[in-house]
């Protein structure tokens, strides 16, 4: 079976790990590359579909032409990362996620959570299912890294640190890092956050020659009262060879999403068997909740019961056999499976 993503790859590869064991072949390209061939086309990110840019009234008008083209022929089926985009705050993305909703054949909800909540969006015809994000396995088997301590230029010789992978996209994001990172009272710690996207979403009316000035005042509030040896930022993606050795090198991962509907991020840390600290929303309660993980409520900011549990306690529950038999629920191959199934019971419907 042909599996048309009409998009080009996304720099995440949570899909290849499903991929890698599919029995589908799924094929990444422009939208307007459509074949009639394509049993299945499965959307994975709607902002995706026009390259990470705002679309026009038109360009939508031209997207809901072609979807009712491909539903002739095909069953257009939603992976639901997110309810919204996480990339613009103004939600100008609001038309092009309801024209994917109103059109959907079907839904993979990456959580219960999701399903009960948002079911109500898709129409009546609509069929949904719950299949959970894979664990990063790929990652692990025979990957080969490059030293990010080395490519940076930093020592983590004797220190505790604390990672941030991935993007930190908003004030509240960064607000929960150090709200964690200052609590935990270890004076050997070093927190690294390669990609803190937050600092290069300036004030459009801030001219160019100021913008260095104001990361660093803002960088200054942040940090206060930490000091500079104390803190590692970069601004851009960073490589899995360099990714992959900062997990393995981190002694906590910090998961910073406070709104999201899921983190990949949570899955990178089982997969690794890395403590985290993570806020119980959206479908990352259920996992929190199914291995018994400490995470933080942010309604309690239970910040200090965390902290003692997992950085003082170090509940050493990551080799336990229960632990690992919840873990194998999701293995990419049984991931893969379920994708496969639903599929094929879509185009059978």
């Amino acid at each position: 079976m042909e599996v048309f993503v009409p998009h080009l790859k996304d720099r995440n590869i949570y899909l290849d790990e499903i991929i890698n064991f599919s029995n589908c072949t799924f094929i990444f390209n422009d939208f307007n590359s459509y074949e009639t061939t394509y049993e299945i086309v499965n959307i994975q990110f709607p902002e995706a579909i026009f390259k990470w840019i705002v679309p026009s009234d038109e360009q939508l008008i031209d997207l809901e032409k072609k979807i009712l083209m491909w539903k002739k022929h095909s069953k257009i089926i939603y992976t639901l990362n997110d309810i919204k985009s996480h990339y613009n705050e103004n939600n100008q993305y609001n038309h092009l996620f309801r024209l994917i909703q109103k059109h959907a054949d079907g839904v993979i909800h990456l959580g219960e959570y999701s399903l009960a909540k948002y079911k109500f969006l898709f129409s009546q015809n609509c069929i949904h299912t719950v299949i959970y994000h894979p664990l990063y396995e790929s990652l692990i088997k025979d990957f080969t890294i490059d030293s990010f301590q080395e490519k940076y230029n930093l020592d983590f010789k004797n220190k505790y640190i604390v990672s941030v992978i991935g993007e930190v996209r908003s004030k509240e994001e960064v607000k929960f890092i150090f709200e964690i990172f200052k609590r935990i009272p270890l004076k050997n710690k070093f927190l690294v956050v390669p990609n803190m996207l937050m600092y290069n979403a300036l004030p459009t009316f801030f001219p160019y020659r100021f913008r260095k000035v104001y990361r660093k005042i803002e960088e200054f509030l942040f940090c206060y009262p930490l000091l500079k040896k104390q803190y590692f930022f970069g601004f851009k993606f960073v490589e899995y060879k360099y990714m992959v050795d900062l997990v393995k090198q981190s002694s906590l991962l910090i998961i910073p999403r406070t709104k999201n509907l899921n983190s990949g991020n949570l899955y990178l840390a089982l997969s690794f068997d890395k403590p985290m600290i993570i806020p119980k929303v959206g479908n990352q309660t259920e996992i929190i909740n199914l291995f018994n993980f400490p995470a933080i409520n942010l309604k309690t900011k239970n910040y200090k019961e965390v902290i003692d549990s997992i950085v003082i306690n170090g509940k050493p529950f990551f080799k336990t056999k229960d632990y690992l038999e919840k873990k194998e629920k999701f293995m990419p191959k049984n991931i893969a499976a379920q994708y496969d199934l639903f599929f094929y019971k879509l185009i059978n419907y």
